[in-house]
C-alpha cells in the first residue's frame, strides 16, 4: 500500500443532487466502455463530528481540446488546469477532478491517478488555500444489488487524506461507495420477516434500505408513524431529531407512547428509539434533543441519505428546504389539518411536499407566513407577554397585532398524522431502493372529499431567489443559514442509548 493510501484514515462523505449527477454520469462515460474521460468540479464542504462532508456544486466541463481525445486514459492539458486554478482564486469552493475507469475496471486509484493526486493537490493550493483537493473515480459494475456506479474517492484537506467511505446520490441508490477502490461487503440476505416487501420489490430493495440513513426532524404524530415504517421495511440507521417530551395532549397521536411517559416527561426521541428497538434491533437510532438549523443538528442529518420533515412547522420548513439544497439531500415535509367550524368538519388534510435541491424553497411557494414564522421563533415569556396583550387589546375595543398571540395548536388527530407519516415513510423507501418514484411536487389530499381531494400544485422558483443559485455549496453558500437559533432554545444534544 502507498503512502497516498496509508495516509488516508479520516473518512469522508460525498453527496450528489441529481441535474449534477446526471449530468457528470454522462460526459465521464461518454467514452465507455473502453475509455475515460473527465472534468475538474467544484465542491462545498463541512467538517462534522463523522467526518467532512463534500458535496458536488459545479462541474466545470471541459472544452473542445481540454482532453486528449487520441488516448485511452485521461490526458489533461496544461491550460485546462491552469483555467480551473484561475477560476479558483474568485470562487470560495473546493477544487477536485472526476474521472471514468473502463467497463469491468473497479475505481481503484492507479499509479498514474496516485500521481495526479498528488500533483494537483500541491498545485491548486496555491490558488484554493485551505480548500479541500477532491478526486473521484467512477466505474459501472455488476454488483451484489444488479447494476452499480462504483464510487471511490479521497480528499486532500487540511494536511490530510481523506477516504470517502460514504456516497450519497439523491434518489440514486444505484450508486455505491467503494472506498478505496474495493468491493464492499456483501449485503446481507433479507430475513423472512421482510418477505412481503422483497417479494414486491426484490432482495435487492432490502439490501439498499440496509447500507440507508433517514433523518427526521420531528417524533411527534406524524414522525413516530413514520419511523416504525421505516424500522420495519429495513432501513439500517436513523436519525431522530425532536426538542419535545411526551404530555397527555399528544399521547393520541404518538406511536410507541404509554402514559407514565406522559407523566414521567419523557423525551419524544426516547420514545422513538425504544418502540424501534422493540420491533427491529438491529435498526441503528441515533437521538437527538434539538431543532434545525442548530449547528449540531445540520452534522447530524447531513449524514442521512433522506431527510424528513415532520413537524407542520414554518421554522422546520424553511430549515429542511435549506439544507435540501445546500447538501445536496432529498427532502420531504410533511403536515396535515383539519378544517371546519362549529363542530362541523368541512376538511381533513394532509399535504407532502417535495424538496429535492433543484426544487423551489417554501418562500417561492408561498409556504412561510411571517407571522406565524414569529410566533414559533417566541420564547414561551414572549408568547405569554403577547398573549395578554392580545387579550388587553381586545378589552379596550381594538384589534391585536397579528404577532401580539400564541401560537396556534396544530388542529390535527392521531389518524391524519399516521395517514401522512405512513404515506411519506413509503415514498422514502421508493427512493431508497429506487423502485419508485413519487411524481408529485406538492400534494395535497382531503380525506373526507371526493376522490380523496388528490391535487398536486407545482410551484416555479422565483427568479431572484437565491435557491436556484447555490445548490450543492453546503457551507459555503453566501447564505449560510435562513435564520438564526434564538437564544432561548434549549441547547442541541445527543440522547446516549439507556434502559427505559
Amino acid at each position: 500500500m502507498n503512502a497516498l493510501h496509508r495516509m488516508a484514515e479520516p473518512t469522508a462523505l460525498l453527496r450528489f443532487a441529481s441535474p449534477e449527477f446526471d449530468l457528470l454520469e454522462g460526459l465521464v462515460f461518454r467514452r465507455y466502455p473502453r475509455k475515460e474521460w473527465a472534468s475538474f468540479a467544484r465542491f462545498g464542504w463541512r467538517e462534522t463530528p463523522e467526518g467532512l462532508v463534500v458535496t458536488l456544486a459545479a462541474l466545470d466541463e471541459p472544452a473542445e481540446g481540454d482532453l486528449d481525445d487520441g488516448v485511452a486514459d485521461v490526458k489533461i492539458t496544461a491550460a485546462y488546469s491552469r483555467r480551473i486554478a484561475l477560476a479558483a482564486e474568485r470562487h470560495a469552493l473546493g477544487v477536485g477532478i472526476i474521472h471514468s475507469h473502463p467497463e469491468g475496471a473497479p475505481p481503484r486509484p492507479s499509479s498514474i491517478d496516485d500521481e495526479m493526486d498528488r500533483y494537483y493537490a500541491e498545485y491548486f493550493a496555491d490558488f484554493a488555500p485551505g480548500r479541500p483537493y477532491v478526486s473521484i473515480i467512477m466505474s459501472e459494475l455488476a454488483g451484489d444489488t444488479g447494476k452499480e456506479i462504483a464510487v471511490s474517492g479521497r480528499i486532500f484537506h487540511g494536511g490530510v487524506w481523506r477516504q470517502a467511505t460514504r456516497v450519497a446520490a439523491a434518489r440514486r441508490p444505484d450508486v455505491v461507495a467503494w472506498p478505496r477502490g474495493e468491493r464492499p461487503p456483501a449485503p446481507p440476505i433479507p430475513p423472512e420477516r421482510v418477505a412481503r416487501l422483497t417479494s414486491a420489490f426484490g432482495k435487492e430493495a432490502y439490501q439498499r434500505l440496509q447500507r440507508a440513513t433517514v433523518a427526521l426532524i420531528g417524533a411527534g404524530g406524524t414522525g413516530s408513524a413514520a419511523i416504525p415504517i421505516l424500522a420495519r421495511a429495513g432501513v439500517g440507521r436513523l436519525i431522530v431529531i425532536d426538542s419535545d417530551h411526551a404530555s397527555e395532549s399528544n399521547l393520541e397521536r404518538l406511536h410507541g407512547s404509554v402514559p407514565q411517559d406522559a407523566a414521567d416527561a419523557v423525551p419524544k426521541v426516547t420514545i422513538a428509539r425504544r418502540h424501534v428497538a422493540g420491533m427491529s434491533p438491529d435498526v441503528i437510532v441515533e437521538t437527538w434533543i434539538g431543532r434545525l438549523p442548530q449547528p449540531e443538528i445540520i452534522d447530524a442529518v447531513i449524514q442521512a441519505d433522506v431527510l424528513m420533515g415532520c413537524t407542520d412547522q414554518h421554522t422546520s420548513r424553511l430549515a429542511v428546504s435549506d439544507i435540501a439544497r445546500r447538501y445536496a439531500m432529498p427532502a420531504l415535509d410533511i403536515g396535515g389539518l383539519i378544517e371546519g367550524a362549529n363542530g362541523v368538519v368541512t376538511g381533513q388534510i394532509v399535504q407532502l411536499v417535495r424538496f429535492l435541491p433543484e426544487d423551489p424553497c417554501p418562500q417561492c411557494r408561498g409556504m412561510i407566513n411571517p407571522t406565524r414564522f414569529r410566533q414559533e421563533m417566541m420564547s414561551t415569556d414572549e408568547r405569554e407577554a403577547a398573549k395578554a396583550e392580545a387579550e388587553a387589546a381586545v378589552a379596550r375595543g381594538e384589534r391585536p397585532d397579528p404577532i401580539a398571540g400564541a401560537i396556534p395548536q396544530i388542529d390535527t388527530v392521531g389518524y391524519i398524522t399516521t395517514t401522512a407519516g405512513t404515506l411519506a415513510a413509503g415514498f422514502v423507501i421508493g427512493w431508497l431502493t429506487g423502485r419508485f418514484d413519487p411524481k408529485f411536487e406538492r400534494l395535497q389530499l382531503d380525506l373526507v372529499a371526493e376522490c380523496l381531494g388528490a391535487v398536486d400544485r407545482p410551484q416555479r422558483r422565483k427568479d431572484d431567489c437565491v435557491c436556484g443559485r447555490v445548490r450543492g455549496f453546503a457551507d459555503q453558500a453566501a447564505d449560510t443559514a435562513p435564520f438564526q437559533p434564538p437564544v432561548h432554545w434549549e441547547p442541541a444534544r445527543k440522547i446516549v442509548a439507556e434502559k427505559v
